[in-house]
């Protein structure tokens, strides 16, 4: 065993321990055990908990399997790796911490505040500097704490550290794509000292890394100090301090500073990128609900009576922006245009395509009258703006003085055809591909006649594809039962959705659920 006779453990805070320090050159046991050589009497620390092993001048921690785990720089150590352990680090084990340092430093000590000198009261200088520098933590804390912007963040961290260092001059790194970037200096424009690309990879491995680094042109090496900013566990940026001196007590008390600095700024731009994500999803809230206020102003009504054909819908948003596009509305005295899809994906995405979409059917239907095209004309249009989605679709034209239907089924597949005696069986036909995968794709009408007392019910496959607890799918089967319990539009859309939830097990559609149902009734019964 190699030692390394000049580091000692410090006690920093937890229960009395009977000393203060410990030296580490000959190794040192931890536990609850009387057997080891620092006993830390605590149901949390495991009886052999750690221990301190020296080889080839390198110091390390050891966890010996504990429970409650060893930490350094409030890292855990693994059981089967030993954590190198250097000048400044800290140790965490059970409900003690402590501080590795070198044993020529002064040792830790209770001092008295102050002593009395007949009507004079002197303050005992340590004391003064560390009362400082808790004021310095306490003001920036206090100086950051309501602030919004991350770059005032480093800035304020540059000046602390500077004052509460008795720095030359303090920088802070952050961390992008390609390297690391100056964000902030005190003095402001001071010529900052090169990131020692040691020193940076030392500090991302956690605790306060020291350096005496020589510049090329200069005599003399400059003291620096460097240590991590952490934001939840991700290193964000890095602080760096040029001392004025390499007092080894003003260095050890800069790196104690700078450590509890560090840490205070990494939870003060957390905070801050929590307050910043939460007005985010606000404002993205409060958009998507004026997207979705959008939708339901254009959808039509829910059931009502349009050139004769009879209708009622029901739209099921599985997020708060639906992908399906839903729309009945008259052509003329005797036609009426229904259309029924979907759009490729979910969320705002979605949303916003099936807005268009359904706007541009609406639009061709009004003016041309013929499905095909309309879906030869929305198919360029999705081509063109999709970015890469398509949208399903089944498009008709109802003609209530003839009873005839003439459609486009655009990939979409999903309808069904009731009977008057309530047997129920899918609309078929030859279909065609969905709108915008193939700009130059052909689209051919298709006819059905529709017999009295006959109605079409058309669905997404957010209603088809809803499963039972027991992982069966709505459709066909349970779907078409639904429909024997209707006899009109309205009944059979309340019927399918009542179904649904039940089958479902109370669950609510997870994507997109839509449902029309339409039928041309005999002298408007």
């Amino acid at each position: 065993m190699s030692a390394v006779p000049d580091l000692v453990l410090e006690l920093l805070s937890g229960p009395e321990l009977p000393a203060r320090q410990w030296p580490l050159g000959g190794g040192l046991v931890l536990g609850r055990s009387a057997d080891c050589a620092l006993v830390l009497p605590d149901p949390g620390v495991s009886r052999r908990h750690a221990a301190f092993e020296a080889a080839g001048g390198q110091l390390y921690l050891r966890d010996l399997g504990s429970r409650a785990g060893s930490f350094v720089n409030d890292r855990p150590v693994e059981a089967a790796r030993p954590a190198a352990i250097t000048e400044h680090d800290r140790i965490r084990i059970g409900p003690w911490r402590f501080r590795v340092r070198r044993s020529e430093a002064p040792a830790a000590r209770s001092l008295p505040g102050a002593v009395s000198a007949g009507s004079v009261t002197q303050i005992a200088t340590p004391l003064l500097a560390a009362e400082r520098r808790l004021e310095l933590l306490v003001e920036f804390a206090a100086t950051t704490s309501a602030v919004d912007d991350a770059a005032l963040i480093t800035r304020h961290l540059a000046d602390f550290a500077r004052r509460g260092t008795n720095a030359r001059n303090s920088t802070v790194w952050v961390g992008v794509e390609d390297g690391w970037i100056l964000a902030a200096a005190q003095p402001e424009g001071v010529a900052a000292p090169p990131l020692p690309p040691e020193m940076l990879d030392a500090a991302r491995a956690g605790g306060v890394v020291q350096a005496d680094v020589a510049l090329p042109g200069e005599s003399a090496t400059r003291a620096l100090l460097a240590v991590a900013l952490r934001v939840d566990e991700e290193v964000r940026a890095l602080l760096l301090v040029e001392l004025a001196t390499p007092d080894r007590r003003q260095r050890a008390d800069a790196a104690e500073f700078a450590h509890a600095l560090a840490r205070l700024a990494g939870l003060t731009l957390g905070n801050f990128e929590r307050r910043d994500i939460e007005r985010r999803h606000q404002r993205l809230a409060a958009d998507l609900e004026q997207a979705r206020d959008v939708q339901r102003r254009i959808l039509p009504v829910q059931q009502g009576l349009a050139a004769g054909t009879r209708y009622a819908l029901h739209v099921h948003p599985g997020r708060l922006v639906a992908g399906d596009l839903v729309d009945v509305f008259a052509v003329d005295e005797r036609r009426c245009a229904v259309i029924l899809g979907d759009v490729a994906g979910a969320g705002v995405g979605a949303g916003f395509l099936m807005a268009s979409v359904q706007a541009y059917l609406h639009a061709e239907l009004l003016e041309t009258g013929d499905p095909a095209t309309a879906a030869r004309r929305c198919n360029r249009y999705v081509s063109r703006v999709g970015g890469g989605r398509f949208a399903t679709a089944w498009i008709g034209i109802v003609d209530s003085a003839v009873r005839r239907i003439r459609y486009v089924d655009a990939g979409h597949g999903l309808g069904t055809r009731i009977t008057a005696r309530g047997g129920s069986r899918p609309l078929g036909g030859r279909g065609s591909i969905p709108l915008g995968i193939d700009s130059g794709a052909a689209f051919e009408a298709e006819e059905l006649d529709l017999d009295h007392g006959e109605r079409v019910v058309l669905y997404s496959d957010g209603v088809a594809e809803i499963r039972s607890p027991a992982g069966t799918a709505f459709a066909p089967d349970a779907l078409a039962h639904s429909l024997t319990l209707g006899g009109h539009p309205e009944a059979d859309v309340a019927a399918v959705m009542a179904e649904l939830a039940r089958f479902a097990g109370g669950a609510l559609p997870s994507d997109d659920a839509s449902i029309l149902a339409f039928d041309l009734p005999v002298g408007g019964d």
